[in-house]
């Protein structure tokens, strides 16, 4: 027998012998597998995709094969366009940059206002800005910082640019508001931040503070005292005072943080107790000042104010 013979009959045998598993598993009620099937399905599938895309595209005419790749190569131009365009953007900032760190906006002009107390030369030899410098590159935050510290009485040094040349210095001046003095029978002059203004100043100017040891006092630096919960105590007390303005009083202090006072008019001490509520306790020792004053105007001596609505006076 041929081998093409052979063959066929080895064929006709598989599906006879398909044909009859499918056959038993009928009469059992079990269908046959379907992976078989699925996976011929996709097969079929692809290959029907892949022959109607060959069709497709061999269908398509001369004309149609033209105007597809002329739209192709359009938006492939247009795209070389944007990416050059913004390249070029890119490239002129750069440029742009450099230049105007490098050879244009060189300061030639420190305008100076404000001053008083302090000469303008004596600001200029402080400024850590000078002419010459790039305007963008100065560094305004750290001349501001030497400013006040060198110069104690500048409270605020306000450091601007102004286009092409030029940079604004703008001083508000610092008044003492707090004095402490010395063993000496000198003061040291505070600003309302305690920032130290003069340690050996001959006259005492603004609230006193007393009863405080000082450890430091640089002039153009924060006060320090030796007793760091009587700093924190004082600091509440003087932010309390700068916050509502209160008039009349003279002097403040701290024994420690649950005993603290307020002067009023050099003869009323204000007994507080601890920080809490401060504003509310000076209100109330100042709105019975007011009426004190109806009866006795040349009263002495110590309102015990607690914050409740009872208040205490003993007259010395």
């Amino acid at each position: 027998m041929k081998k093409s013979q052979q063959k066929k009959a080895w064929k006709k045998k598989a599906n006879h012998k398909t044909a009859a598993d499918d056959y038993r598993l009928s009469e059992l009620g079990i269908e046959p597998p379907k992976i078989y099937r699925e996976s011929q399905a996709q097969l079929y599938q692809r290959a029907g995709s892949a022959s109607s895309k060959k069709s497709s595209s061999k269908s398509l005419s001369r004309a149609e094969k033209r105007k597809r790749d002329s739209k192709k190569r359009k938006k492939r131009n247009v795209m070389r366009k944007v990416m050059i365009w913004i390249i070029a953007i890119i490239s002129f900032a750069a440029i742009g940059t450099v230049l105007s760190l490098t050879v244009f906006f060189h300061i030639d002009t420190i305008s100076i206002s404000g001053n008083k107390l302090y000469e303008k030369n004596e600001i200029l030899n402080q400024c850590t800005i000078e002419k010459g410098e790039n305007l963008f590159l100065s560094d305004t935050r750290s001349a501001k910082k030497i400013l006040e510290q060198n110069l104690p009485y500048i409270y605020n040094a306000e450091i601007s640019r102004k286009l092409p040349y030029t940079i604004q210095i703008k001083i508000t001046e610092a008044k003492p508001a707090y004095s402490i003095k010395n063993k000496d029978k000198t003061y040291i002059l505070l600003d309302d931040n305690f920032k130290v203004l003069e340690n050996k100043a001959k006259k005492a100017k603004g609230i006193m503070i007393s009863k405080a040891q000082v450890e430091s006092s640089n002039p153009g630096k924060i006060i320090i005292f030796k007793n760091n919960k009587v700093s924190e105590c004082l600091k509440q007390l003087s932010d309390t005072l700068k916050k509502n303005n209160f008039d009349g009083i003279t002097a403040i202090y701290c024994n420690n943080i649950s005993d603290n006072y307020v002067v009023y008019e050099n003869r009323i001490e204000f007994k507080l107790g601890n920080c809490d509520e401060l504003d509310n306790k000076i209100y109330q020792g100042l709105a019975a000042c007011e009426k004190l004053n109806q009866t006795s105007p040349n009263a002495k001596g110590t309102m015990t104010i607690d914050g409740g609505k009872q208040i205490y006076f003993t007259e010395k």
